[in-house]
């Protein structure tokens, strides 16, 4: 290994990142709206799940159907 390599590779400069001020803003947290957040989107979930055990039942009764 030659030190011209070495010498190339060693020179990168990185460029320094910009630094983010976090504020710590004295918030409160509503945990009911969390709650309903939550619920609301495993009602969802269930709903899409039901919506697609009902469309293959039904695809699979339509098949049968027209098969026999």
């Amino acid at each position: 290994m030659s030190t011209e390599s070495l010498n190339r590779t060693s020179n990168i400069e990185i460029p320094e990142k910009k630094s983010r001020v976090i504020r710590m803003s004295p918030r409160k947290v509503n945990i009911d709206v969390l709650k309903k957040r939550v619920i609301t989107k495993k009602k969802k979930e269930a709903f899409q799940s039901k919506i697609i055990i009902v469309s293959i039942c039904l695809s699979i009764g339509i098949l049968g159907y027209f098969a026999g």
